[in-house]
Order: structure tokens, then sequence, then C-alpha cells
């Protein structure tokens, strides 16, 4: 397939939800160097019914597309709504799978003019505690309205299964990266690849290279969830873990997202580009207060990210960087 356009990102914006109780706000992580001024706006509706885990997709036309999960009946839909204002206003559009066994964790992805992927958890339960899980992938190649089976990614049988799948398209190859968490033990799960790649990932520069950064949550602080990422130069090989968000023990800090701006100069809002091989984070700011879930991120415009999330539906605010 082809490859849409090469985007040059810089400066990088980490989402994430912190866990106080049963209460989850939605906070956002930025450089602390002291230029430009963030803005977090007005929130938006992307749908007036319950729905959760929106994800948004940028196409080449200059629409948006929100993937979510919702309910009709009793049976799980994967929905997609469309915006043709720069993601000011959403109508609904398409609909990718629905059943009434376990599917969610909707990713969207342009690959070339018009042609979208759509990869989504897809578990069947086979017996008592054994289910069936798989990575789907379906396509449409009229911008998101209708949808067809494409492939399955991946799939594995047992009591544990894998979630959450992230896509991107590697610069300099038609390559299509997927990567998803898999589980390998009851209190243990861990993000695993199908090519290169890792769950939350966002181009930008370290010095005159190129670099990725990776954004995820660990329990490397039992059994609490922490915020880490980690820069790769090449895709394939990454490097040591570094602080997000640490929060107090007995909390926890999870589902991270990551996007970029376009300006290599950002230094106020979120996190600039690394320096030496090491990201600097700020103190959080607050985006949704409880109860928020779901976090995700898109850059819809030079200097501003679209921030999503599940509050009593499918929502959104755009986080601007003025200078």
């Amino acid at each position: 397939m082809g490859r849409v356009s090469k985007l040059m990102q810089f400066g990088l914006a980490a989402l994430s939800q912190f866990r106080f109780g049963y209460s989850k706000s939605f906070v956002a992580s930025w450089d602390n160097r002291p230029s430009g001024e963030v803005v977090i706006g007005h929130e938006r509706s992307i749908l007036d019914l319950p729905a959760s885990y929106v994800r948004l997709a940028k196409l080449s036309d200059g629409s948006v597309l929100a993937g979510f999960t919702t309910r009709e009946d009793g049976v799980k839909v994967l929905k997609v709504s469309r915006s043709t204002d720069g993601g000011q206003r959403f109508s609904p559009f398409g609909e990718i799978a629905r059943g009434d066994w376990d599917i969610g964790n909707i990713y969207l992805l342009e690959v070339a003019p018009a042609v979208v992927l759509g990869a989504f958890r897809n578990h069947t339960s086979v017996g008592p505690n054994i289910r069936h899980s798989r990575i789907t992938v379906c396509k449409s190649i009229d911008s998101g309205k209708n949808w067809v089976f494409a492939s399955q990614a991946f799939e594995m049988e047992g009591s544990l299964g894998a979630w959450e799948p992230f896509m991107r398209l590697a610069e300099n190859t038609n390559e299509i990266q997927l990567t998803y968490s898999q589980e390998f033990a009851a209190n243990d799960q861990r993000t695993m690849l199908v090519r290169d790649g890792m769950n939350g990932i966002a181009r930008t520069r370290d010095g005159d290279q190129d670099a990725l950064v990776l954004i995820f949550e660990t329990t490397d602080n039992p059994p609490f969830f922490n915020v880490k990422a980690t820069i790769s130069y090449d895709g394939a090989s990454w490097g040591h873990r570094q602080d997000v968000q640490v929060v107090p023990r007995g909390k926890n800090a999870g589902a991270p997202q990551i996007a970029s701006f376009a300006d290599e100069s950002i230094k106020a809002t979120f996190s600039g580009p690394p320096m030496g091989r090491k990201m600097c984070w700020s103190p959080p700011q607050l985006v949704k207060e409880a109860n928020a879930f779901w976090p995700g991120s898109l850059r819809l415009e030079d200097n501003m990210v679209m921030a999503t999330y599940d509050a009593g539906g499918p929502r959104a605010k755009p986080i601007r960087l003025n200078f």
C-alpha cells in the first residue's frame, strides 16, 4: 500500500490517566522550559451516546475520523464518526464491526488516500476461563464509511489475551507496523511487537537525528502503575526507561498516549524533543477532571493536538501551543 506523505514531528505531547481509587482524572505532561503558552480548549462531543476508547485519524483529504466502541441492544459496536471542519463537529459516518462478544480498542490509520485500516481486539469465549484472542484488522477504501475484513494480525488461545493495538507507517518503507499488549500471566501485561515499535509512539528529533519516542504504562513498582518512555533511533532497538509520571505509592497513572507538534522550538507544552538521549517532562496539568477514561491524542495542526477521552460519552479537547 502507498504511504501517506512523510511528516516531520518534533515537540511531544504525553497524555495519561491518573487513577485515584475509583476517581480517574486525565492529565498532560509538558516540557517546563519557559517559552510558549499552552491553551486547553473547550470540550467537544463526538457522540451524544455512551461510548468509550476514542481514537482519531486525520486523513489526506483533511477530514478527521473518530473510532470508538458503543452498545446497541446489548451488542458491542465499533463505529466511526467524521469531521470535515478540523474536529469542531463530528457526525455518524461508518460501522466497522459488531458482536455480542468482546470487541473494542479500535485504532485507525490511513495508509493511502481514502484507504483506512482499523485494528481492534476481538475475543471470544471457547470454554471455562478460556478465550480465543485476536487482533483483527478491517479495511475501508472509501475514507472510513464501509468496512471489510482484512486479516487477523495476531491470534492466541488460553486464559490470557491481547489488547490495545497501535499502528504506524515506517518512514522509509511501505511497512505498516502494528503493536499490541499481550498478557503472559494473570498479573502481567506487557507490550509485544508485530514488526517494529510499541504502543504509543511519536516521531521527533534528537539534535540532528531522527528519533522515535514510545510511552507506556508499567508496573515495575508493583502493584501500581506509572508512566515511562524510551527512545529509539532505528525503530528496532530501544533505550533505557525514563520516568514520565511517577505517582505516590497507592495511586496509579496509566493508559498513556503521545503525539507530536511540528515546531522543534516547543518548550512550554508537553515535552520538547529529546536532548542527548534524554526526555525532560514537567509535572502534569489537568485536562479533564474525574471521571475521565481511556485518553487518546492526535496532532491535527502544527501547533494543536486533539485529546480524546470517555466522560459519559466520547469527548475531545484541543490543546494548543501559542507563541
